[in-house]
């Protein structure tokens, strides 16, 4: 297929004038993608929110489906983020950032928001640091590490061809490469900040490594109570020893899972759903652990 600057300008200049969300389940658009997506030569720039991204043109990466489908979803995290920042200033824990969405979202909001990025794979990591530099944003500080419960470690990390499978945890997929990363605890990200003046929120997506992320951030649970939002997966409970880990959590920490309907499920239920899944199928997408009657969980309940 010959590739071609000329149309790929033009669609870039047919997409720059509007928020991509627009073209979200238009027929017209799937129509002209379809046609158009195999001359395009580079990546393009989208309008989103209150900011803008790389969509890829190469199907092994995430932004590719925001090109491809004209929305990023996550709404209900979205929204909760948002609320969470329209009452208080923000601290935003973004591990596993890959090409920085949520990162960018909640940059966005508000410049008083504080956003810590991590972000194990150097391939992904490239493009993260395309759309930092797109949009300009100060209130970022991003980290090339392995989010675990010690710092400084040598970690063998396990690179996909499809960018959001990257774990080390694992190698069940489309194996690339492997690389050694240091490791880092949330705890010691946020040594630094005064958090009495913040809420904070941590976004969990890396893999099977998010039991091993909430023992390297007991200090601010024990101090800030934060809203967590974590992408249950099999991989995670691949460690039985996980299970007993996280029940023991929610009892000592006072903290319940929530769905994205905002009604508390069990554990049990998780894991349930997880056994029942098709074979294929690895996730059951984002809950949240919402420490019980706190600041956070007052306002994730609310109407606003």
């Amino acid at each position: 297929m010959i590739k071609s600057k000329f149309l790929t300008s033009i669609f870039q200049r047919y997409l720059e004038k509007n928020d991509i969300r627009k073209f979200r389940d238009s027929f017209f658009y799937y129509i002209v993608f379809r046609v158009i997506k195999n001359f395009l030569i580079n990546d393009l720039i989208l309008k989103i929110y209150d900011f803008k991204v790389y969509g890829s043109i190469n199907k092994n990466k995430t932004s590719y489906f925001l090109l491809k489908k004209g929305d990023f979803g996550d709404n209900h995290e979205l929204n909760t983020i948002k609320k969470i920042s329209k009452r208080k200033k923000l601290i935003f824990i973004d591990c596993g950032c890959n090409y920085g969405f949520y990162s960018l979202y909640t940059a966005s909001l508000s410049e008083r928001n504080k956003i810590i990025s991590i972000e194990a794979s150097k391939n992904t990591l490239n493009e993260f640091i395309k759309n930092l530099k797109l949009n300009n944003f100060k209130n970022i500080n991003f980290f090339n590490n392995a989010v675990s419960n010690s710092d400084g470690e040598n970690i063998l990390f396990n690179e996909s061809v499809n960018d959001w499978e990257s774990s080390q945890t694992h190698t069940n997929f489309n194996f690339n490469s492997a690389l050694k990363v240091k490791s880092i605890k949330i705890d010691n990200l946020l040594h630094k900040y005064f958090l009495d003046d913040y809420a904070v929120v941590i976004k969990l997506d890396i893999e099977g490594n998010e039991i091993n992320a909430i023992k390297g951030s007991l200090e601010v649970i024990k101090k800030k109570d934060p809203l967590i939002i974590i992408e249950f997966s099999k991989y995670i409970f691949e460690n039985m020893d996980n299970i007993d880990y996280l029940k023991n959590f929610l009892i000592k920490y006072d903290y319940s899972i929530y769905n994205t309907n905002c009604k508390k499920i069990s554990l049990e239920s998780i894991l349930y759903m997880l056994k029942n899944l098709k074979k294929k199928h690895k996730t059951i997408s984002n809950f949240y652990l919402i420490k019980n009657n706190s600041e956070n969980s007052k306002m994730f309940l609310s109407n606003e």
